[in-house]
């Protein structure tokens, strides 16, 4: 039974391979008959086409346009006959007659356009010119109240007393200044650091009271490096005082004197400097005392 088994196997399996290589062999034949079947067709609506010059969709567009291109070719006797008939056209005046008249009657619609354009031109501008002018009588009539303030402001300033003129004595301390030493001694001398970065002395040595005398820097830019004072060095020291002062002044110019005098006897080769620069001495004190005097005697 199992040899008979595998012998129908085998045969089963070559007839479904023989069915399928028929099938396949079937489908190739179709296909070329189809193929050539097209390739008939497409012969045909070729010949059709050259022979009948239709495309193939049936529109024969090249046939047109050489007949529409054929029929201005005429002959000789035509073109005469074509040329007479347009000579009898143009000897007719009622070709010409027409496009003249709808010229000149165009001609005046566009003159009379322009005529009815400037109609809506006068605009009803007068009530507003009216207003205009009303607006400035109301100014003019507000216009007298800044006069009176005018008027009544130089009264005012009249009232106010000007302010003396200021002047200013000054003292200089030259030598080489260190950075913490010039701050111990303005601590000793009751100095507080503070506005546009120098020392103030003032009436309270807690930095309160009238303002006597400042201390800045002789040369530029004039101030101290609070911060970076101990590295801080220069060549001079500049002590000022502004008159008048609300504060006795022969007492002020003596506290910034003796100021400057301790400053120079603690730096190395410290010298005392006039308002001129120049070495102090008794003559420019007493010229001191004496611009002092001047301000307190002024009322």
């Amino acid at each position: 039974m199992s040899n008979l088994q595998i012998t129908l196997s085998i045969i089963g399996v070559l007839l479904i391979a023989g069915i399928i290589a028929h099938g396949l062999w079937t489908m190739r034949r179709n296909n070329s008959i189809y193929k050539q079947a097209q390739s008939e067709v497409a012969e045909k609506r070729h010949q059709q086409q050259s022979d009948d010059d239709f495309d193939a969709d049936g529109i024969g567009a090249v046939k047109t346009i050489k007949a529409t291109r054929d029929e201005p070719k005429t002959t000789s006797s035509q073109a005469a006959q074509m040329s007479m008939d347009l000579d009898l056209e143009t000897d007719d005046d009622a070709t010409p007659l027409p496009s003249m008249r709808v010229d000149q009657d165009e001609e005046p619609a566009s003159v009379e356009e322009p005529e009815i354009a400037p109609q809506p031109a006068p605009h009803v501008a007068e009530p507003e010119e009216d207003e205009n002018l009303d607006e400035p009588e109301l100014e003019t009539e507000q216009q007298p109240e800044p006069e009176a303030a005018s008027e009544a402001s130089p009264a005012t300033q009249g009232e106010e007393k000007p302010q003396p003129p200021q002047d200013v004595i000054s003292l200089f301390v030259k030598g080489n200044v260190q950075g913490a030493l010039l701050l111990q001694m303005m601590t000793e001398l009751g100095c507080k650091f503070g506005e546009m970065g120098i020392f103030h002395r003032y009436e309270n040595t807690n930095g309160t009271g009238t303002l006597i005398f400042s201390v800045a820097n002789m040369f530029n830019p004039g101030t101290f490096d609070l911060d970076n004072i101990e590295q801080f060095e220069t060549d001079g020291v500049a002590l000022f005082m502004t008159l008048p002062i609300n504060y006795d002044g022969q007492q002020a110019f003596n506290m910034m004197l003796n100021a400057a005098k301790k400053l120079a006897t603690e730096i190395p080769q410290g010298q005392v400097l006039d308002g001129s620069r120049q070495l102090l001495t008794r003559q420019s004190i007493q010229q001191a005392h004496q611009k002092v005097r001047q301000y307190e005697s002024t009322p």
